[in-house]
């Protein structure tokens, strides 16, 4: 028997633009740490911020993006029992323009031929090299997938598949990547900063005015090497049924992340060694005086530096996420159907977040868009935030089976219930145990987020207890470094490597339905949330300079109840 083919192709034209307000701190913020004094809040009561930043000039943005894509595909047929699909999609994005060319590169040392007055660095659509949306389009985004299908005895009752593909994300920078890359360009518009400001008045009664360059300049822009990220996905699964209604799944899945965006510091500071009168030359007060491209040097005032800190947004981190996956489901029938699945999975990293705080006064989880080092970005490979290593969940719905048919009024209210609910078993996700010290002096990057994540050095094993709320980790596995005798240098604690509480939660669902007329039903439904009222702990404090480091300060919800009703005509 000849096999049988089943092609299909097609493609399709996106254009959209996004009419935006947007800008760093537009309102302008303080940025309090455990500098000068050793508590952010005692920095903050006394009034002494580390950075003040201010966003200025024209904050409308209208941001415009093309998108095209083609694809062909092929379900052949081999025998009855084997099908192979085969498949190949282009994508063809194009990188998002502002319709003003309101956008700017950062490359040290090449002057713009655009805007001439600009500082020797920045870079602007028209000049050699940078087209409109700042990065070349990429070209090479084709995406091949694979699939197939077999049975092997031919009854219909055991299947094995398997499958694989590429899948490119089209927006360059990741999630609301469009929004990223015009927050900040100066002139147009700029984040001025001040390090150690006079809180009563930042720019001592001369704020910069818009459309200038305000030096130290910040940057938040994109590398010019920036290309497609893209994923990598794999599967092979096994399907047994049973009956008419059930059905057995067990299954291998594999995901790997390429060239994802994440943040950098593309303008590090460089620790200079020495102490002048028992304290260290570097300090975070003069970080902008030892970075790279500052235009500036330790023997320069501080006003003469032409650039501070520079967040930019590469396509340089990676991913991996294998999991063993097993669920048994069955149909409804006989008034009950229910679905229950586990997972065993792993996922590492290099980073699981971006901009997920923003300029914040604390990370999520320890996590901060920045690595710990900017000189050593591969010490942040480790688990995601996200790493749950066991996952249990069992979905059911059933119908009571008592008075479908009532006689009498008490039959009538107590029968024709239906059950349902679902239950969620989840070990504890990693983070990151930091010092929001500038131990390392490597100044802030507020364009990006308003804290340092440096770490301790690991001693021991912090995950063998007590796991009490007042102390969740043993603090004695972590050995903090002191700002002055361990000046420049960074912990050795890795990314993710403490494990929070474990999570278990049973929402429980009843309804009834009543009924009023041939057409017209009334329905009461009672939802239990958290029906045995658990205490799902969130992680504890994560900064060890804090003074309530290791406690568990917060919980998820309670139980919670809520009841409805509702007419059906």
């Amino acid at each position: 028997m000849r096999g049988k083919h089943e092609l299909k192709f097609g493609g399709g034209y996106q254009h959209q633009k996004i009419n935006v307000l947007q800008g760093i701190a537009t309102n302008g913020f303080f940025v309090f740490v455990p500098f000068p004094v050793t508590d952010a809040f005692a920095s903050f009561l006394t009034g002494q911020a580390v950075v003040f930043l201010q966003g200025i000039g024209d904050f409308s943005r209208g941001i415009p993006g093309n998108n095209a894509n083609w694809y062909v595909q092929d379900t052949y047929k081999v025998t009855p029992r084997f099908t192979i699909n085969a498949g190949l999609r282009y994508d063809l994005p194009k990188p998002y323009t502002e319709i003003h060319n309101r956008l700017s590169l950062f490359e040290p040392g090449k002057k713009s031929q655009i805007l001439p007055d600009a500082p020797a660095g920045l870079l602007y659509p028209g000049d050699p090299g940078v087209p409109a949306g700042l990065i070349p389009t990429d070209t090479k985004a084709f995406a091949p997938r694979f699939g197939i299908a077999w049975d092997p005895n031919g009854k219909g009752k055991l299947l094995l598949t398997s499958s694989y593909g590429i899948f490119y994300e089209p927006y360059y920078t990741g999630q609301g990547g469009p929004l990223q890359a015009p927050i900040s360009a100066p002139p147009y518009l700029g984040t001025p900063q001040v390090s150690l400001p006079n809180f009563a008045d930042p720019f001592n009664g001369n704020p910069p005015a818009a459309g200038t360059f305000s030096t130290p300049l910040t940057n938040l822009t994109l590398s010019p090497a920036l290309i497609l990220p893209y994923t990598q996905d794999w599967d092979l699964n096994l399907q047994q049924s049973f009956g008419s209604d059930w059905l057995f799944e067990i299954g291998y899945v594999g995901t790997k992340g390429t060239r994802l965006p994440r943040f950098i510091e593309a303008n590090p500071a460089v620790f200079v060694p020495g102490y002048v009168d028992g304290q260290p030359i570097s300090n975070s007060s003069n970080a902008d005086q030892r970075r790279l491209y500052s235009g500036c040097t330790l023997a320069d005032s501080p006003s003469t530096c032409q650039f501070s800190s520079t967040g930019e947004i590469a396509g340089i981190a990676n991913s991996a996420y294998n999991a063993l996956e097993a669920s048994m489901r069955k149909r409804f029938s006989h008034g009950l159907s229910f679905l229950v699945s586990y997972t065993w999975s792993k996922v590492i990293d290099d980073v699981s977040s971006f901009n997920i705080t923003g300029s914040a006064s604390k990370p999520v989880a320890g996590e901060n868009d920045l690595a710990q080092d900017p000189f050593n970005l591969g010490a942040e490979r480790g688990l995601s935030l996200f790493d749950a290593r066991n996952r249990f969940v069992g979905s059911y719905e059933w119908e009571l089976p008592f008075w479908n048919k009532p006689q009498n009024w008490y039959k009538w209210v107590l029968g024709g219930w239906h059950l349902n609910g679902i239950a969620t078993l989840m070990s504890g996700t990693p983070f990151t145990v930091f010092d929001s010290n500038d131990v390392a002096a490597q100044g802030s990057a507020p364009e990006i987020t308003g804290f340092s994540a440096q770490r301790p050095n690991l001693v021991g094993n912090p995950n063998i207890g007590p796991r009490s709320v007042s102390a969740w980790l043993d603090a004695s596995a972590f050995q903090r470094l002191d700002t002055v005798a361990n000046a420049g240098q960074f912990g050795t604690e890795g990314r993710n490597v403490n494990v929070g509480p474990a999570y278990a939660d049973w929402d429980f669902g009843a309804f009834k339905n009543f009924k009023v007329t041939e057409s017209k039903q009334l329905q009461f439904r009672a939802e239990l949330f958290n029906v045995l009222n658990r205490t799902n702990f969130r992680l504890p404090d994560c900064d060890i300079s804090s003074p309530t480091f290791n406690n568990i300060l917060s919980a998820q919800a309670p139980r919670q109840v809520q009841f409805a009703l509702k007419f059906m005509f």
